[in-house]
């Protein structure tokens, strides 16, 4: 349990994140034949940008209020983090049409 505790997965995107690696490696290793492995790949690599995306804009607004210090996490995003996430979302929606449409 000392291990889920050090995974950062207290924000959805900590969860997306793994989730993507989990699927990058579910389709290297593993032999699935309901669906095509570069969807599943590409599915994985869309949720990484995603979760990468909001990883990288993570700030934390510390602030004087009511006699004591608050710590805020605030997500600020730049370039760099906007086109992380296009292209994830594009990733997403790409294969996961595929995926849908590979199982219909």
């Amino acid at each position: 349990m000392n291990l889920l505790e050090n995974l950062k997965l207290n924000r959805w995107y900590g969860v997306v994140l793994y989730l993507g690696v989990l699927l990058i490696v579910a389709s290297l290793y593993f032999e699935i034949d309901f669906v095509q492995k570069k969807h599943l790949f590409g599915l994985g690599i869309g949720m990484i940008l995603i979760g990468l995306a909001h990883l990288m804009s993570e700030k934390y607004l510390t602030k004087f209020d009511y006699g004591g210090y608050f710590t805020i996490p605030i997500n600020k995003h730049n370039a760099i983090s906007r086109i992380l996430i296009f292209f994830g979302i594009g990733l997403v929606g790409l294969f996961g049409f595929l995926i849908v449409k590979d199982l219909i």
